[in-house]
C-alpha cells in the first residue's frame, strides 16, 4: 500500500459545514427572539476599535466610536481566521496513522468483506442531499479556498497531480477508478565536475545522481568512453539482478534455517567475520544462542538473519542460495527477512538493531548495492548516538556484559565509518570530541588476541580519518592549494602512522614475504593481514596527492611520495598473493578490496615510469592485483566491477597489459623448477631474513626501483624514517631539489591530485570520461 501524506489541517465535509452553519443560524434565531434588545456580536471591527481594544458596532462608513472622535474608520478586509485547537491536527494525524496500518493489513487479505470495504472507500462522497464532495486540497491558493466545491475536471486531475491524503484512499473525480501503482523509478543523471574540484558524481541506469569523494579514487576514469555530454551512464545489470523481484516465493520473515545449517552460518561468521570486527561479546551470544544461560534473552532474529546473510556469502551449502543454480544469490533470502525485520525496529531499537545495520552495511556494500550500505551505516551511527553508546557507561546501570556491547559496538561503527568513507571518499561522521567510550576490555576465551588486535585496529582507523579530513575534505583539500609546502601536515600524520607501526606488540606484527622475488611463508590470521593492509593503503593515501606529474621538474614535497607509495602497494599485493595461494583470499571483508582497488591505482602510475624496467614490473604488478580480486569476485560482486576499472583505466593510459602474461607464466615455470636455495621462513617478526628462490641472474634482473625502495623505506622499529627536527632535509633523497621559498604549492601539476581516492565507480567513471576528453582535446590541438 502506498505511504499517504497526512494533512497538515483538518478537512471538514460539507455537510458537516452545512450542518454547522444552520445550527448557529438557529441558534441566533432564539437569541434574538428571546432577547430582542441584546447587542449582536459583530464578526469584525475597525482597525482604530481593534488597536485600542474597544467594542465596535460594525457601522457603515463609520462606526459609532470613530464617528463620535472624528477619527478614520477602516476595515481590514482580509481576517485571520482562526486554527484549529492545539493538539487536534497531531490527534488526527495520529488517527490517520492507525487507520493506515489497519487498512494495509486489510487490503492484503482476499476476504470478502475487506474487498467490500475496500469498494465502499474507493467510492465518492455525497452528501445528504445528493451533492459530490471533493477533498481539499492542500496547498491550494486562496482563489481556490474560495470555492471549496469543485466538479471541473480540471480540478480532479490536480487533485491527484497533488496527491492529497485521501487520493489514495478514494478517488474522487470520475465514476473511473485507477488502481494504485507504485511510482515509475527516475533514471539517473550524472554531471562531471572539473577535474580541480574536490568530487565527482556518477550515475547507473537506473537511479539518481550520486556523489564520491576525492578518496574514493575513482576521478581518474573520467577518460572512459561512457562519458557523453558531460553524463556518465554506467550499466551494472550485468553484475547485479533485480533484489526486489529475484525471490520466487513470498519470504516468511520470523522463519529460520534448520540447525545444521544455523550452526554452520555462525561458526562461519565467527571464524573468518567476527575477528576483524568483534561487534558483539561471544560467550554471551553462544550461550543464549545455545540455550545454556536461560536467564539470557533470546538473540533477536533480525541479528540473526543478518549473521546469516553475511556468513552464506562465503558458505558451500546450496541451501543458502534463493536460486540453488545461481550461486550469486547466496544469503538473498536472509537479507530479504532481515529488511523485513528492521520495519519494526524504528521506534524501539536496541543495542542489537545497531549491530543488525553494520553488519548488513557491509553485506550489501558488497553486493555492489552501495547506496543502501553507506545508508544502513548511516543509520547505525544515528541510533548509536541515540543510545549514548558514545558516552562512557562504566558508571552506568547496567551489567558487565551490556557495557562490554556497547563498547563493541560503538568501535565497530567507529571503524567502519572510516572505511566505508575512504571507500566512498567522504568526510568521516563520527567526531573524534564528541567521545569518551573505552576499549573494550573482555577478552575471548578461545581467542584473546581478537581484541588486542581490534584496539590496533581503533587506533589505525584514527589516524585514517585524520588523513581522510585533512587531504580529502573541501577545507582540507583548500587549504593545501594555499600552502607554500605542505610537508608539515604530511610530516604530521606520517610520524603518527609509524609510531602505531612502531609500538605493535611483536605477536601482531607482521612483515610480508616479498613474493615478487620469489619469497613465500605462511600469511597470519585473516584479521591481521586485513590490518596490515589497511596501514599500507593509509600511507598510500597520506602521500599519494602529492605524486609529481610527469611534466613536473620541482618535487612538491621531501617525501619521495612516488617510493613511499609503489612500496606500500607492494606490501598489498603480497599479503594479496600469500591469502590467494592459500585459498583464504575470498574470506576477506568487502572493505579489503578497497584496499587492493587502491594499490592497483599505483601500479598503474608505475606502469608509465621512464624506467622500462620499472614499468614492466608494474604491469605485471597490475595483472596480479587484478587476478586477485577475480579471485574475491565470486564472493564480493564489487570486486568485479573495480578490476574493470583497473582495466579500463590501464587502457586510458596506453598500457598493455597483455605483454606481460607471457613473461609472468615463463617466470611461474622458472620458479617452479628451480630448487630453493633457502628454507621457508614464517612470516612473524621473530624469523630470520627471507630470501628469494630464484637464481642469481634473475635476482640482477629484479628492478633499480624496487631496491631504492626498500632502502629508502627502512623498517620503522629500528629508526624513524623522516628526521622531524630537521624537515628541510630528505633522508630518502639528498639530492631532491626542495620546492623555492615564497612558491605556492601547485596541486594542479600532481599525478594523483584528481585522481580518485575513494573505491566508488561514479567517481572513478567521470575521472575517465574526462581524462578522455583531455586526450581526444590534445589530439586535435594537435
Amino acid at each position: 500500500m502506498p505511504n499517504l501524506r497526512y494533512p497538515t489541517q483538518p478537512n471538514y465535509s460539507l455537510a458537516f459545514l452545512l450542518n454547522k452553519e444552520s445550527t448557529s443560524m438557529a441558534e441566533d434565531d432564539r437569541q434574538s427572539a428571546s432577547h430582542p434588545s441584546k447587542r449582536q456580536r459583530v464578526s469584525k471591527a475597525c482597525e482604530q476599535c481593534r488597536r485600542k481594544k474597544v467594542k465596535c458596532d460594525g457601522g457603515i462608513p463609520q462606526c459609532s466610536n470613530c464617528r463620535g472622535q472624528k477619527l478614520e474608520c477602516k476595515y481590514n478586509e482580509t481576517t485571520k481566521k482562526r486554527g484549529p485547537p492545539k493538539g487536534y491536527i497531531e490527534a488526527i494525524e495520529g488517527r490517520m496513522q492507525r487507520l493506515e496500518a489497519l487498512l494495509s493489513s486489510v487490503v492484503q487479505e482476499d476476504d470478502p468483506r475487506s474487498q467490500a470495504i475496500m469498494e465502499e472507500l474507493n467510492a465518492p462522497l455525497h452528501t445528504p442531499y445528493g451533492e459530490l464532495v471533493r477533498p481539499k486540497l492542500l496547498g491550494r491558493s486562496q482563489a481556490d479556498d474560495a470555492s471549496p466545491i469543485a466538479t471541473t475536471n480540471t480540478a480532479a486531475s490536480t487533485s491527484s497531480q497533488q496527491g492529497s491524503p485521501s487520493s489514495s484512499i478514494a478517488s474522487n473525480s470520475n465514476s473511473q477508478q485507477m488502481p494504485i501503482r507504485p511510482p515509475l523509478p527516475q533514471p539517473e543523471t550524472c554531471v562531471i565536475e572539473n577535474p580541480d574540484n574536490l568530487g565527482s558524481q556518477y550515475t547507473d541506469e537506473n537511479g539518481p545522481v550520486r556523489y564520491y569523494g576525492k578518496a574514493s579514487g575513482y576521478y581518474m576514469l573520467r577518460d572512459s568512453k561512457n562519458y557523453k555530454q558531460g553524463v556518465f551512464r554506467f550499466n551494472s545489470s550485468a553484475y547485479r539482478s533485480n533484489k526486489t523481484s529475484s525471490l520466487p516465493y513470498t519470504v516468511d520473515a520470523f522463519a529460520l534455517p534448520p540447525k545444521d545449517l544455523s550452526d554452520h552460518l555462525i561458526d562461519l561468521y565467527f571464524k573468518h567475520f567476527y575477528p576483524l570486527l568483534p561487534i558483539m561479546h561471544k560467550r554471551t551470544f553462544m550461550e543464549s544462542y545455545q540455550g545454556i544461560n536461560p536467564n539470557l534473552p533470546s538473540i533477536p532474529l533480525l541479528l540473526l538473519n543478518s549473521i546469516f546473510a553475511l556468513s552464506a556469502r562465503i558458505s558451500p551449502d546450496i541451501r543458502v542460495r534463493a536460486d540453488p543454480s545461481q550461486p550469486d544469490t547466496a544469503g538473498d533470502v536472509f537479507f530479504e527477512r532481515a529488511r523485513l525485520l528492521l520495519d519494526n525496529e524504528w521506534e524501539d531499537f536496541t543495542v542489537s538493531t545497531v549491530q543488525s545495520l553494520i553488519l548488513l552495511s557491509s553485506h550489501q556494500t558488497g553486493l555492489m548495492n552501495t547506496v543502501r550500505g553507506w545508508l544502513y551505516s548511516g543509520l547505525a551511527f544515528r541510533m548509536m548516538q541515540n543510545l549514548g553508546m558514545n558516552r562512557n557507561c562504566d558508571k552506568w546501570n547496567m551489567t558487565e556484559i551490556e557495557r562490554e556491547n556497547r563498547k563493541r559496538c560503538f568501535f565497530c561503527c567507529f571503524v567502519v565509518d572510516r572505511l566505508s568513507c575512504a571507500m566512498f571518499g567522504r568526510t568521516p561522521i563520527i567526531d573524534e570530541r564528541d567521545y569518551d567510550t573505552p576499549f573494550p576490555t573482555d577478552k575471548d576465551e578461545d581467542d584473546p588476541s581478537i581484541i588486542e588486535n581490534f584496539h590496533q585496529l581503533i587506533k589505525l582507523s584514527g589516524t585514517l580519518g585524520s588523513v581522510l579530513r585533512q587531504f580529502y575534505t573541501v577545507y582540507g583539500r583548500h587549504q593545501l592549494s594555499v600552502m607554500s609546502t605542505p610537508d608539515r601536515v604530511i610530516s604530521v600524520l606520517d610520524k603518527e602512522l609509524n609510531g602505531w607501526m612502531a609500538k605493535l606488540p611483536l605477536e601482531i606484527l607482521y612483515r610480508p614475504p616479498n613474493t615478487r622475488a620469489g619469497e613465500r611463508a605462511e600469511a597470519p590470521s585473516i584479521e591481521r593481514c586485513q590490518m596490515h593492509m589497511l596501514f599500507y593503503t593509509t600511507l598510500i593515501l597520506l602521500h599519494r596527492l602529492f605524486i609529481p606529474g610527469r611534466c613536473q621538474s620541482v618535487k612538491p614535497s621531501v617525501f619521495p611520495a612516488n617510493a613511499i607509495c609503489t612500496y606500500a602497494a607492494n606490501k598489498i599485493l603480497d599479503i594479496s598473493v600469500c591469502l590467494m595461494e592459500e585459498d583464504r583470499l575470498q574470506h576477506i571483508n568487502c572493505y579489503a578490496l578497497y584496499f587492493m582497488f587502491t594499490a592497483g591505482t599505483i601500479f598503474i602510475n608505475d606502469a608509465q615510469s621512464p624506467d622500462e624496467m620499472a614499468a614492466f614490473e608494474a604491469k605485471i604488478n597490475v595483472n596480479k592485483i587484478m587476478r586477485a580480486m577475480e579471485h574475491v569476485e565470486s564472493v564480493w560482486k564489487t570486486s568485479a566491477r573495480h578490476s574493470n576499472i583497473l582495466g579500463e583505466l590501464a587502457g586510458l593510459r596506453d598500457i598493455n597489459l597483455e605483454e606481460c602474461a607471457t613473461y609472468q607464466q615463463q617466470q611461474q615455470l622458472i620458479q617452479q623448477q628451480s630448487p630453493s636455495s633457502s628454507s621457508a621462513a614464517i612470516a612473524v617478526p621473530s624469523s630470520p631474513p627471507m630470501y628469494p628462490a630464484e637464481p642469481p641472474q634473475q635476482q640482477q634482473q629484479q628492478p633499480q626501483q624496487q631496491q631504492q625502495q626498500q632502502q629508502a623505506y627502512a623498517q620503522t622499529r629500528s629508526q624513524p624514517v623522516f628526521d622531524y627536527a630537521n624537515p628541510g632535509v630528505n633522508p630518502y633523497d639528498p639530492t631532491a631539489e626542495s620546492p623555492p621559498d615564497g612558491q605556492p604549492f601547485d596541486p594542479i601539476s600532481m599525478a594523483f591530485w584528481s585522481v580518485p581516492g575513494s573505491f566508488d565507480l561514479n567517481e572513478w567513471n567521470s575521472y575517465l570520461n574526462s581524462s578522455s576528453q583531455q586526450q581526444q582535446e590534445q589530439q586535435q590541438a594537435q
